[in-house]
């Protein structure tokens, strides 16, 4: 490992073999092995920086292709969303319109998957937050293409079931034009009859003649028949299906049961002045999925443009604005 030295030995005339004592050596052997340390990491920091070979060449050039893909991968679920908010857009504000059914919220279609982490295995590499990130996008969509495909199959249901459906949403007054005399009260804000103080009705009023005929305005199945204790006095609820009720109040009498099933036009009762009343006349409540809504849209079948136009006039000097 070393060369080998000599000495002139002047007492002889000869020369001699240096000989190295222990620490000599070892001090020799820890020098060269650190002079070689220090070489060996040096050129391996010149080869890294200035050279390449062929295997690291492949590994940079796979992970820039990576990168690539992802990137353009993260255009293509940009392009995949966009399209499927257009088809959302489409679903709340057109397919669920026709049918009347309400739009589905945000915090339905945007609903996270919950449960434990779900992205553990993709930790630790050099481009973990890319790869996370990507497929957080794709789970999002899946959820909300799921979302959305009960969403059509429930507007599907609706469309083939349409000519039940028109038979059964609410479509015609619950009283014959000849038998009241005027509508006393609109659905919205008025002032209670009783203590006058402001209050929301969530119905419309129609006064008549005691004992007229009251008609269901479409067909379904009778779900209350009987006395409430509530102030509607005797009340009947039909439930059309397709979300749809309908109620009739303070009848004098009732001509249905629980149960039995009817069809838009059949009479079910008596208009009267039962519960908190202060005269003859027929409360009348549209619910869709127990929300009331305003009656006045659902008179398709049995007035004039020109009455429609009359009650629509009513009804804009009566109502009282809501804050």
């Amino acid at each position: 490992m070393f060369k080998v030295k000599y000495y002139f030995d002047e007492s002889t005339l000869t020369f001699k073999r240096v000989r190295l004592v222990k620490k000599q050596k070892i001090k020799r052997i820890i020098s060269f092995l650190f002079v070689t340390g220090i070489t060996a990491i040096f050129i391996n920091i010149l080869l890294s920086n200035y050279f390449t070979t062929p295997k690291l060449s492949k590994l940079t050039n796979n992970r820039t292709e990576l990168i690539i893909k992802y990137e353009s991968l993260q255009d293509k679920i940009s392009n995949v969303n966009n399209a499927l908010k257009d088809k959302q857009l489409n679903d709340d504000f057109i397919y669920r319109t026709i049918f009347e059914l309400e739009p589905i919220s945000s915090t339905v279609r945007l609903a996270g998957f919950g449960g434990s982490y779900r992205y553990t295995e993709l930790e630790g590499f050099d481009h973990s937050e890319i790869m996370i990130e990507t497929n957080k996008q794709i789970d999002a969509i899946t959820n909300q293409l799921v979302v959305q495909s009960k969403s059509f199959d429930v507007v599907i249901d609706y469309a083939k079931n349409k000519e039940l459906m028109l038979a059964c949403i609410p479509a015609i007054q619950p009283v014959a034009i000849k038998d009241f005399d005027r509508i006393s009260d609109y659905f919205g804000q008025r002032s209670d009859p009783f203590n006058n103080q402001p209050t929301m009705h969530y119905g419309m009023d129609f006064t008549g003649p005691e004992g007229s005929d009251v008609f269901v305005t479409g067909d379904g199945a009778v779900v209350e028949a009987g006395h409430s204790l509530f102030g509607y006095g005797n009340r009947i609820t039909i439930d059309h299906g397709f979300g749809y009720k309908t109620v009739y109040a303070h009848l004098q009498e009732i001509d249905v049961v629980i149960g039995q099933k009817i069809k838009r036009g059949d009479v079910i009762g008596k208009l009267g002045n039962t519960g908190r009343s202060t005269g003859n006349h027929l409360h009348y409540e549209v619910r869709l999925y127990d929300k009331p809504i305003d009656p006045i849209n659902f008179y398709f079948n049995d007035i004039t443009a020109e009455e429609y136009d009359q009650m629509i006039l009513a009804l804009s000097k009566r109502r009282i604005p809501m804050d």
